[in-house]
């Protein structure tokens, strides 16, 4: 996921209040883990936080600066905003790659396919296999175990061999529609569950901690979490997800 290193946040009116979204940070390199940009992106995303509540206390804010978890975590903390306010960025990236690689496997039209990707945003990430669909069909029907198995793997890894064969810098185009996908959903032009990073309270046998999972959203930021059914390996996914952010945050 890459970002500008400029310290303004960059916001974008939505539907009866102020949407931002925050790009500041340094970018995710060659060789750097995600857990390596915490401290520095950390100090960014205090002084982008106090902008924000000194200048738009009743603003959504969207978090884009890596490591995508963690500083979303570090803007709640830090603006001291309700958890509907302040999300993070991911899921609808994340997804967008893991159908495209599943249309590539079976070659069809990503238009054809259905699959969302929850969890952390890099290593911890959890397609959702389960729930995937290919013209409204399971997987299976066009996929062996094997190509499945690929396909989450290169959804798991996209953003590092982005990073790769940058050398220099990481993503810098996919984040925005993404992050469009978000401002659609709150500013009303979508509906339905969308994933994004947010403060879960209980959901999914989770709390405390900042994870990408399905949400509703309208013109004040996460309106509900949609607590779809999931499979065992899925949920222990997203516990596994979970402890390793609460870890790196404890670092």
């Amino acid at each position: 996921m890459g970002y500008s290193t400029d310290l303004e946040p960059s916001f974008m009116l939505g539907t009866g209040t102020w949407s931002g979204s925050i790009t500041a940070g340094r970018p995710h390199t060659h060789g750097m883990t995600r857990a390596d940009l915490i401290d520095v992106n950390r100090r960014v995303i205090q002084a982008a936080a106090e902008a924000i509540r000194s200048m738009a206390p009743d603003a959504v804010v969207i978090v884009v600066t890596n490591p995508l978890d963690e500083m979303t975590v570090e803007m709640l903390r830090a603006t001291g905003f309700a958890r509907e306010q302040v999300l993070g960025m991911a899921g609808t990236l994340d997804s967008s790659r893991f159908r495209n690689t599943l249309a590539l496997a079976a070659g069809v039209s990503s238009a054809d396919v259905e699959a969302i990707t929850l969890g952390s945003h890099g290593d911890e990430m959890a397609p959702i296999v389960s729930r995937a669909r290919i013209k409204g069909r399971q997987l299976d029907v066009f996929l062996d175990t094997d190509q499945i198995d690929a396909c989450v793997k290169d959804a798991v890894t996209g953003g590092g061999q982005v990073v790769a064969l940058r050398k220099t810098g990481s993503a810098t185009i996919a984040p925005a529609p993404a992050s469009i996908e978000l401002i659609d959903h709150i500013r009303g032009a979508r509906s339905g569950p969308v994933p994004v990073s947010m403060m879960l309270e209980g959901e999914f046998e989770i709390s405390g901690v900042v994870l990408g999972v399905p949400g509703h959203l309208g013109s004040g930021g996460l309106i509900a979490v949609e607590e779809i059914s999931l499979s065992a390996s899925e949920l222990g996914a997203l516990q596994v997800a979970a402890n390793a952010i609460r870890q790196r945050l404890e670092d």
